[in-house]
């Protein structure tokens, strides 16, 4: 009896594809930061971010297909496999500018 007056919990929902992407950014973002303070090279920092954030892809891809039809959700991840690796070497040149700035300040 005393079961029947707890609240009920929620399953909590499976994240749908935008917050998939938002983190797996943040996962990607992550990566960039703390191996842009190594002396790896932004292939090896690219490749890391990769490796170590794939499950997360994995998750995002699944997501993608079960949210959009079949061509749009193939689209999409072409997409965002074309602008990964420019985007990823574009967010390491802006942290270098940064952290450069702020050292010479």
């Amino acid at each position: 009896m005393a079961l029947a007056s707890q609240p009920a919990v929620a399953q909590s929902a499976q994240p749908n594809a935008m917050m998939l992407a938002q983190t797996n950014d943040r996962c990607m973002t992550t990566y960039a930061v703390r191996m842009t303070k190594t002396e790896a090279t932004d292939e090896a920092i690219f490749a890391s971010a990769v490796e170590g954030c794939k499950d997360l892809k994995g998750q995002l891809y699944a997501a993608l297909d079960k949210e959009y039809a079949a061509a749009q959700a193939s689209e999409l991840k072409a997409q965002l496999d074309t602008q990964a690796k420019p985007n990823f070497l574009n967010l390491l040149k802006k942290i270098r500018t940064d952290r450069a700035q702020r050292v010479g300040h």
